[in-house]
């Protein structure tokens, strides 16, 4: 069972989303929030699997918050919902968020990308993402191999290297090398990085996926 916490946003939304993490089988509620800063100070390593944030709370201070979510995601997984840009995924990501969902998402839907969160998968959901400001940068992906971008796609759609391997036949070193090479070529210090990039080149774009990778219909 995944246990969460819910931080921030109108007191209506937050206890919408309560009722529905609530009546879930697979999750507990073990706290809601007015604000962020709350959750934070309350926050104990070992009593949540999720800290999920309302975007309201990034906007009214960003580098703040994300400095804060730093420190929160060495300890719990961390997802905004709301309408986040995508000119901001970049610096979510780098600061451990793992999942962004959209304020459209049925209950369902929202539910099913919870859990894929708490498993580990990255999920960006389409609703609320807005175009980034300017195009990517010509030629960044230009130095990847076809097989290095097809790893690099997977990197933002599958929860670890074992799946990524198991999706493209091949060995869990081979995988590992390759994410080394992408690393090094594009310049990037994690996983995170190379996933914000994958959105932000267009390489991926933009969809709720389940831990598996497939879309939800």
């Amino acid at each position: 069972m995944h246990r969460v916490v819910l931080a921030g946003g109108p007191t209506l939304v937050r206890d919408a989303y309560a009722h529905v993490i609530a009546a879930a089988p697979a999750f507990t509620l073990q706290a809601h929030t007015a604000t962020l800063t709350q959750a934070l100070n309350g926050l104990h390593p070992t009593a949540c699997d999720l800290l999920l944030i309302d975007a309201h709370e990034l906007a009214r201070a960003p580098l703040a918050p994300v400095k804060a979510l730093s420190h929160a995601a060495l300890h719990t997984r961390v997802a905004v919902h709301g309408a986040v840009p995508s000119a901001e995924l970049p610096l979510l990501a780098e600061a451990g968020v793992t999942g962004v969902l959209g304020p459209f998402l049925e209950p369902h839907e929202f539910l099913t990308a919870l859990d894929a969160v708490c498993r580990g998968a990255m999920v960006i959901s389409p609703a609320p993402l807005r175009a980034p400001a300017g195009p990517p940068a010509p030629g960044v992906l230009t130095s990847l191999t076809q097989r290095e971008r097809e790893v690099l796609t997977l990197l933002a759609t599958q929860p670890d290297n074992t799946a990524i391997a198991q999706a493209l036949g091949l060995s869990l070193n081979t995988v590992k090398t390759h994410v080394n090479r992408i690393m090094h070529k594009l310049t990037v210090a994690n996983r995170s990085q190379l996933v914000a990039l994958a959105y932000e080149t267009g390489l991926v774009v933009p969809g709720l996926r389940a831990a598996s990778g497939a879309p939800l219909e």
